[in-house]
């Protein structure tokens, strides 16, 4: 009887499957991300202090996004619509806010962009996986940033840099 049981117990052991968890080292739908560099010295990082970034919808009102000021940033993550073909941010150098109002220097940046599902497994479902097309920076009377190049095209994970600006 023993040694049915155990053979039983066994049975049903090894017919188990694990559980469904999707797990947190899984790479899901990436963020764009943009590094910062000395206009100056095109290989060298730089910081932007107080760097604080909004979203923009269709109507050109703010959209938070992010809700912490960095007093000091070189890289910054932003997410994208997976439902839309372009998005805009505006992104603060020296934000803060006194009485209320706003403060700071914000310049407009533009990223058009694809988006393809991928599957990545039963548990995780589906990821959104962005191809940039193009990335703009609005002039403005006091720009901040000078120019832009992407790097990485393909945004897939948020260990690289996709854009980098230069200011």
């Amino acid at each position: 009887m023993n040694r049915i049981s155990f053979l039983w117990i066994f049975l049903l052991l090894i017919a188990c499957e694990p559980d469904d968890v999707c797990s947190e080292n899984t790479q899901t739908t990436s963020r764009l991300v943009i590094e910062f560099f000395d206009i100056g010295n095109l290989d060298n990082t730089k910081t932007v202090g107080g760097l604080f970034a909004v979203g923009l919808d269709a109507q050109g009102n703010d959209v938070e996004i992010s809700g912490e000021v960095v007093s000091s940033r070189e890289k910054i993550e932003l997410p994208l619509n997976g439902t839309a073909n372009q998005i805009q941010f505006k992104l603060y150098k020296n934000y803060s806010v006194i009485n209320d109002a706003v403060q700071g220097n914000s310049d407009v940046i533009t990223v058009a962009y694809t988006t393809s599902a991928v599957y990545v497994s039963r548990a995780c479902g589906y990821k959104n996986v962005n191809n940039i097309q193009g990335f703009s920076i609005e002039t403005d009377s006091d720009l901040w940033m000078v120019n832009a190049d992407i790097i990485v095209n393909e945004i897939t994970n948020e260990n690289e840099t996709h854009v980098k600006i230069f200011h």
